[in-house]
């Protein structure tokens, strides 16, 4: 007999692993599927992804989101043991011409008093000092710092309770009786009350979201070796350089829409090297001459750059709904969720949207669970379109 509480999770990256982890905690039943073997995760060769926070001056939402999910990063890394080798809060800051920094930094503290305690202004001169750049001031966040993505996945999923399929391709989806069936290359087949895509990939198969749009973007970092380097704050304006990460000096990174190339570019190597050269110029001048490796992956981006994570309105085999329809016959589709299009912010957000959305599929939702999950609903440019937020109207999650 499928339990109520079984999940399938399709994608093991960071919001696959996130979630898989914080359904585990709950009790549930999990088994995470992934078409690469586990040692052949793109992200796995990544040796660092920033948190690296980011801040609007008129969308207070977005930064409520950004606040709360970066603070829950360190939490959890600090929940599931991971030292300093493999994730390290080292601060970050965001640069600014000066002008245009002192301008910004007025009109977001006005809008937003709350972020007093999240941002610093530094000013050109401690710039200068610090780190031989000109002209400039910072945005410094406490908060920042680096990841290594595949310590903090494993470690996420390394419960012996949760089932891990790794060189499994999903290939067939279908949800008979309530019980989600799905079949892989290799002739496996799992089955479970409920289903959770977490990799733009999938979801891009399967007719259940056809209707969401999101587009896909190529990046590429390239480091240097550094073992002299000191644990300096990340830097970022046009690119961003984490200083410090295993003897090695961290850059990036190029976007490239619609680029499915996983080969790395001698024309990205360049452009991140001389990003390199800009925000940290007292490098040694000989470690700006070549990469001494590279790593590109492939993201998702949704519309307006915020993840989809929740569940999807049951289509009823459309591609798309009227805008001009009932909204008493809108249904969720059950057991079917989405938790994708993170964009270059999944180590994030991710962990903070998935613990919402396990308490979402566990009816155990509280208050900033249905913020986030309101903010973050797949279906938001469908209600904008039907009026549903001009009227006040919030759609049961």
């Amino acid at each position: 007999m499928v339990k109520n509480n079984s999940a399938l999770v399709v994608g093991a990256g960071i919001s696959g692993s996130s979630i898989a982890y914080h359904l585990n905690k709950k009790g549930w039943d999990v088994t995470i599927v992934d078409q690469a073997k586990e040692s052949s995760l793109s992200i796995y060769a990544n040796p660092a992804v920033c948190v690296n926070p980011n801040v609007m001056i008129s969308d207070q939402r977005f930064n409520r989101l950004m606040c709360s999910s970066i603070s829950y990063v360190w939490k959890l890394i600090n929940l599931i043991g991971l030292d300093e080798s493999s994730a390290l809060q080292v601060g970050s800051i965001h640069l600014f011409e000066h002008k245009e920094g002192i301008d910004r930094f007025t009109r977001l503290i006005k809008n937003n008093p709350g972020l007093k305690s999240f941002i610093t202004l530094i000013d050109q001169n401690q710039i200068r000092e610090n780190y031989n750049i000109k002209g400039c001031v910072g945005f410094y966040f406490n908060s920042g710092g680096w990841i290594n993505p595949e310590d903090f996945c494993r470690t996420l999923v390394s419960e012996t309770n949760i089932r891990k399929e790794f060189g499994s391709k999903v290939t067939e989806v279908e949800c008979k009786e309530d019980v989600w069936h799905i079949k892989t290359n290799d002739k496996k087949e799992f089955k479970a009350k409920n289903i959770v895509f977490c990799s733009a990939g999938d979801i891009a198969n399967y007719s259940y979201f056809s209707h969401l749009d999101f587009d896909q973007y190529r990046g590429q970092i390239d480091w240097v070796n550094s073992e002299t380097m000191q644990e300096l704050e990340i830097l970022s304006n046009n690119g961003y350089v984490i200083p410090s990460v295993k003897k090695k000096t961290v850059v990036g990174s190029s976007y490239e829409k619609n680029n499915c190339s996983y080969e790395a570019s001698d024309a990205d190597t360049k452009s991140n090297l001389n990003k390199l050269n800009a925000l940290l110029p007292s490098l040694n001048n000989n470690l700006l001459s070549r990469s001494n490796g590279s790593w590109v992956g492939q993201r998702a981006a949704s519309f307006d750059r915020k993840p989809y994570v929740g569940r999807v309105l049951d289509m009823g085999g459309k591609s798309r709904l009227a805008n001009k329809i009932d909204r008493s016959s809108l249904v969720w589709k059950k057991g079917l969720y989405i938790n994708a299009c993170y964009g270059s912010r999944g180590f994030s957000f991710a962990p903070l949207s998935s613990l919402s959305l396990a308490n979402l599929m566990d009816q155990s939702l509280n208050s900033d669970d249905k913020f986030l999950l309101g903010y973050l609903n797949p279906e938001r440019r469908f209600f904008r379109g039907m009026g549903l937020k001009k009227q006040g109207i919030e759609f049961k999650l």
